[in-house]
């Protein structure tokens, strides 16, 4: 691997006292400070230990997306916080995906070769990446990894097609002038160890400097690779780096790293494969937590978080998940974000190469971690301190030996400022006094003591607010787009859409999707329909949509507006437009849930290699059809209201767009400008699973961020949120956009409005119900001045016990503007399918039923959301490697009944983990005894399930799963049937 050397500046021999910071003093006068705990730590240079290996990002799943549609000089600013030594993050290691067509978490990233022998290196943004990662640091590691793989392969993903395909993939990097430093094999899905072997056999015949890293295994399997590299010699030789995902935890605070016994026994760096960044404002002391503790907790020396930056669409999966955020292309906007200098803290402070030095490299008893690490000669060394887990000042001592003491430099974030000025800022020189460095410490920061120089803090900005919007009208013809290549802020969700020459007699460029076959997709998300995403997220949905369209053989285009989102494994939301050889449909769907709703359909058809305009005219409450000018069908509908543009075409054929166009109905509400508003709340939650939820998410045009109200401990309903709008207003009407991430829990379903002018006396203006789905919902009343308008939750969509309310934003519109109605009440809807057994003709309802399990993952995987009429959650058990199978469900339905028979449904969100397949169902009149009812197996699928007996009385009923897809079980729903 290359490793860099940094050369040190010799320092002054001045000692400067920096005020709470830091004193180099001796310990006579240090015992006279202010009483705070004190410890000592011996920093000795003759205690080498392993080799460091940097912290890395990998761009991967489409995350770095948009970042090739930024402007300049904005998009330059962003790599170099990203990669340029001594200015941000400094990224030592450089991850990307080997596309394949297929839906890697956040889009889909293009395969250079989709047939068997036909190659083509300049698809995707990955080389492009990979190319400024190298300009602004020749140094920096690159690697690449597999979430999918394309469908011509012969033998699957294990096989020699693929080991091809990956060569070939090298041949690439080098004809864009990439040195690659280390491959790996299949993201988060197992691994083979005779292929491993077979492919670092092919790297030693072709590229010998390329190491082999393994297995890149979720965090439930614990470095089982290490067990098989030990127990598999010829493995164990073929790998050179053995990595694991998130051994610090999945998106937690990242308190304690792990790794076994047997892999730090292998003499084999080992690596975090992948570690989630988590969001802007919360994955900074994480990772620095993780970038000290992994080394020693676990004796990890190389760290690669997903992902460099979030440079996706807001509304599509784990949004705002990056070192940085960049998801506004068309106004050059970013965010810099706090983990940036979380990374710049040990990354502008040590280079690949350098040891850690095993004495320097502690926990402390003050809940502060330290680490300490020297250049390959013992000329320069630094020391890393993050003090997240401190609730209170503290004095630190090095004791310093075998190193130089010459002065040092000491740079210092505080992480609990609200001052940006405050991060990575240097605040002085010390000069070690009889060997020692005494520091005085406080708690939320990170320190870097080091004898090098050459670091800093760029201070490039945006000209842009994050409140810019794409404009509308917006068109794209194609015609300046290069063939193969994507167009301006499209973003595959599946498939791969590229310009190409116009078929069908049309000169010119169009846009063509181009798979063929399905690819072999990543089994987290499925496979999802072939769809393409443009637009603004936030555009408010009075917009007419239109394109042109070809089919090249028989099937259907689709043509979609107001999509409030995508996530895991479901298609993208909004209305769509169906159209092909067989006639049209027009739908509306919810990405949340998965749920389509048939609004129109006719015998209206598209032939093959024929053009037509197709399109979607959206005003207000009314939705039109349009085929080549004419109206097809206008109907009514208020589902959708908020959201971008989607082009989709049947699975797997080839079909051409051009000349999109999104022209505005009429004009958008008149809302309160947002920086004019502030917001505060009965209650807040803070950090949950890699994101905060304070109350200010719900006013800062960001729409993957959210306001939550607590639930550690549990603040219950009702919650209500207040807007202050600055002052009095003639008001109207109140947006509420739920949460975007696939997850109804929380989404508001009964609600009041209050508004206030003095804040203090409060009027209800109106009330009523809302669906549990992702579409922006409108609460209109007659128009009157407030200066405060408040939302409260009343209920929620969460049947597991203490409710939450939450919201991503939240808007007031000023009288005035063009007419509004509001949000419908949420409609009824049938628990289970029409064509269901007989034995369900009547069921136990389900508010009455209460669910316990005898192995749960986590939160929010918890027993009640199986029994909670909401078919996006799901009970699931523990991980394999830790409970495995069998794990139960127990119903208590409330009081005693005949039943007949159990439904089951499991998870919805494409994943087929824990699809349950085989079972037992028992009954119980008294929850101590239980009869089996029945057994059998079922599908290893999604569908619905059913498991029909004779009629027995019972208050329980208990289903046991003895196997299910990837040794674990889930259900997102159970039903009891009852006799009439």
């Amino acid at each position: 691997m290359r490793h860099r050397r940094r050369i040190a500046t010799a320092l002054g021999t001045g000692t400067a006292v920096i005020a709470a910071l830091v004193a180099a003093v001796p310990g006579s006068q240090a015992a006279e400070e202010e009483q705070r705990s004190a410890e000592t730590v011996v920093v000795d240079g003759d205690s080498a230990g392993r080799e460091f290996d940097g912290l890395g990002a990998v761009s991967a799943g489409a995350s770095s997306r948009l970042l090739y549609d930024y402007p300049e000089p904005e998009r330059s600013q962003i790599l170099d916080y990203l990669f340029k030594p001594g200015y941000g993050a400094n990224l030592e290691i450089l991850k990307v995906e080997i596309g394949a067509d297929t839906n890697s978490t956040s889009g889909a990233e293009p395969s250079h070769m989709r047939e068997r022998g036909k190659v083509n290196c300049n698809r995707g943004y990955e080389w492009w990446l990979m190319r400024e990662a190298v300009e602004r640091n020749p140094d920096i590691q690159l690697g690449g990894l597999q979430w999918g793989a394309p469908g011509w392969f012969e033998g699957g993903f294990w096989s020699q097609d693929n080991i091809d395909y990956l060569l070939s993939w090298l041949d690439c990097a080098e004809q864009h002038g990439l040195d690659i430093d280390f491959m790996g094999g299949w993201n988060e899905a197992g691994y083979d160890t005779e292929w491993y072997v077979k492919w670092k056999r092919a790297l030693r015949a072709e590229h010998p400097d390329i190491e082999l890293t393994a297995a890149d295994d979720t965090p439930n399997w614990n470095w089982r690779v290490a067990d098989a590299m030990a127990a598999n010699p010829e493995f164990g030789a073929a790998v050179d780096i053995a990595n694991q995902h998130s051994p610090c935890g999945h998106r937690t605070r990242y308190l304690r790293c792990s790794s076994t016994e047997t892999a730090r026994d292998l003499g084999k760096p080992l690596w975090i494969g992948e570690l989630s960044s988590m969001a802007h404002d919360a994955g900074a002391a994480p990772l620095a937590r993780a970038a000290n503790r992994m080394y020693i907790d676990a004796r990890i020396t190389g760290m690669i978080a997903w992902s460099p930056i979030s440079a996706w669409y807001s509304n599509i999966t784990l949004a705002d998940t990056g070192l940085m955020v960049a998801e506004w292309p068309w106004s050059g906007y970013y965010d810099v974000g706090d983990s940036i200098w979380a990374y710049a803290h040990t990354n502008q402070f040590a280079d690949p190469g350098w040891r850690y030095l095993n004495s320097g490299s502690t926990r402390l008893e003050s809940g502060a971690s330290v680490v300490s690490l020297a250049s390959p000669d013992g000329g320069d060394w630094s020391t890393v301190i993050e003090t997240f887990d401190a609730d209170q000042p503290s004095t630190l001592t090095l004791d310093v030996a075998n190193l130089p003491e010459s002065g040092m430099r000491l740079w210092a974030s505080d992480l609990d400022s609200d001052d940006p000025a405050d991060r990575f800022r240097e605040v002085g020189t010390v000069q070690p006094d009889g060997g020692e460095i005494t520091l005085q410490l406080e708690p939320g920061h990170i320190y870097s003591l080091t004898t090098t120089d050459g670091q800093g803090k760029g201070a490039a900005t945006p000209d842009a607010t994050v409140s810019d919007r794409l404009a509308v009208p917006f068109r794209e013809s194609f015609e300046n787009v290069p063939d193969g290549r994507t167009a301006r802020y499209f973003s595959d969700l599946a498939g791969a859409f590229e310009a190409a020459p116009c078929a069908g007699g049309r000169d010119g460029t169009c846009y063509r999707q181009q798979v063929d076959q399905p690819p072999i997709s990543w089994g987290h998300v499925g496979e999802l329909p072939l769809s393409t995403m443009v637009g603004d997220p936030r555009w408010w949905g009075d917009y007419t949509v239109s394109t042109d369209v070809l089919l090249e053989e028989p099937g259907y285009v689709e043509v979609g507006g107001r999509a409030s989102g995508q996530s895991w494994g479901t298609p993208a939301s909004g209305y769509h437009l169906r159209i092909g050889t067989e006639g049209w449909e027009l739908f509306s769907r919810d990405h949340a849930g998965n749920r389509e709703t048939s609004l129109a359909s006719g015998t209206e058809s598209v032939g093959v290699d024929e053009w037509h305009t197709v399109g979607l005219r959206m005003r207000g409450d009314t939705i039109e059809v349009l085929l080549d000018g004419e109206v097809l069908s206008e109907v009514t509908d208020t589902t959708q209201r908020t959201g971008n543009v989607v082009l989709g075409v049947s699975a797997w054929h080839h079909a051409q767009f051009d000349d999109l166009r999104v022209t505005p109905t009429s004009r958008a509400p008149r809302f309160v400008p947002k920086d004019q508003m502030q917001a505060s709340a009965t209650s807040e939650h803070g950090f949950f699973r890699g994101w905060t939820h304070g109350v200010g998410h719900v006013l800062d045009d960001r729409p993957e961020t959210t306001w939550s109200s607590a639930f550690d401990p549990p603040a219950g309903l009702p919650q209500s949120v207040t807007l202050d709008l600055g002052r009095t207003r003639h008001v109207e009407a109140l947006t509420y956009q739920p949460r975007l991430d696939g997850n109804t829990n929380g989404m508001i379903t009964d609600y009041e409005v209050y508004v206030s002018r003095d804040g203090k006396s409060y009027e209800r203006v109106a009330s009523g119900t809302w669906s549990a789905d992702s579409s922006t919902k409108v609460v209109t009343w007659p128009a009157q001045d407030a200066r405060h308008v408040r939302l409260v939750a009343a209920g929620d969509d969460n049947a597991c016990g203490d409710s939450t309310a939450t919201a991503g934003e939240l808007g007031v519109v000023r009288a005035g503007g063009p007419p509004l109605r509001t949000t419908p009440p949420a409609p009824e809807q049938p628990p289970l399918p029409e064509d269901a057994p007989a034995e369900f003709d009547v069921l136990v309802p389900q508010h009455e039923t209460t669910a316990t399990a005898s192995s749960v993952h986590s939160d929010p995987y918890q027993p009640c959301a199986a029994v909670d009429g909401d078919k996006t959650t799901f009970w699931h058990s523990a991980p394999a490697s830790t409970d495995p199978l069998p794990a139960t469900v127990t119903l208590d339905l409330g009081d005693r009944y005949e039943v007949q028979g159990l439904s089951y449904l499991s998870r919805q969100d494409g994943n087929p983990n824990g699809n349950v397949t085989e079972y037992t169902v028992e009954v119980s009149t008294d929850g101590t005894t239980f009869t089996p009812v029945t057994e059998g197996s079922w599908a290893d699928d999604g569908s619905q399930k059913y498991a029909t007996f004779s009629p027995a009385e019972a208050r329980y009923v208990r289903l046991t799963a003895h196997s299910g897809h990837f040794g674990v079980a889930a259900a997102a729903e159970l039903h009891v049937g009852r006799t009439p």
